[in-house]
């Protein structure tokens, strides 16, 4: 009997050890898959942020790269203005000038090329490229700049591109045409013209025919003027907002 109760305890003893083991070794295996959980949790956060760190910098190189379209359109449409448009505009009141009988004409050949001159450009003015921007476009990568404010300012200064672009080659004449027919025209020497196609021209020049084209061209001249003044707007106020974005990343 005596036995059978030692036996007994004994059983309850190694039975409540196992328990105890038991819940020692769920204690340990929970504490493990708590451990391994928050290491994960930490690896997507550390993750997280250095993704954000490499977004946050791309998005800075693709602001950096429209900033500089930007400036380089802005560039080329200055040097439109200042070194051909006046110019343009110029020779066409002068031809304007002609055709109503408003001027004697002195020196021919000075006046013919700077009448002539008033076909430069005559075609229509690309008021810039939009090739990074294309690529943003085309690759998805725009998604990255943040700031939907100076996302749509960037969209809209860019569609004023094509837009104008459009509107100038509606509103070009044959001008530069008309101006050619009259006399063959040398690159390696622009400004000679044989004393018969001088007196060709003068002819030409008096007719309603051409006082209609100088007109049109005229429009035209000033229309490109207007549409580069505002492309030039909306780029400054792009490039503002950008420069300021990308301050704050620094």
């Amino acid at each position: 009997m005596i036995k059978f109760f030692r036996n007994f305890r004994k059983k309850i003893i190694d039975e409540d050890r196992f328990r105890k083991s038991i819940r020692k070794y769920l204690f340990y295996a929970i504490g493990e898959i708590i451990l391994v959980v928050i290491g994960i949790l930490i690896a997507l956060q550390i993750n997280n942020l250095n993704q954000k760190r490499i977004n946050s910098l791309t998005e800075s190189k693709y602001l950096i790269n429209l900033e500089k379209e930007m400036l380089s359109n802005d560039e080329l449409n200055q040097s439109m203005v200042i070194g051909r448009m006046d110019r343009k505009i110029e020779g066409l009141l002068l031809a304007k000038k002609y055709v109503e009988k408003a001027i004697v004409v002195g020196d021919t050949l000075t006046f013919l090329n700077k009448v002539c001159y008033g076909g430069v450009s005559s075609g229509g003015h690309t008021f810039g490229s939009r090739n990074y921007y294309n690529e943003l476009l085309s690759t998805g990568n725009l998604q990255l700049i943040k700031n939907d404010s100076l996302k749509q300012l960037i969209a809209d200064y860019y569609a004023r591109l094509d837009i104008y672009r459009g509107r100038s080659q509606v509103h070009a004449s044959r001008y530069s045409s008309y101006t050619s027919e009259l006399r063959p025209f040398d690159p390696d020497n622009p400004d000679y013209i044989s004393p018969y196609d001088q007196i060709e021209m003068l002819n030409a020049f008096k007719s309603s025919e051409f006082r209609k084209i100088v007109d049109l061209e005229l429009s035209y001249a000033y229309k490109i003027k207007q549409y580069i003044r505002a492309v030039k707007e909306r780029g400054d106020i792009a490039i503002s907002m950008i420069r300021k974005e990308i301050k704050k990343k620094s």
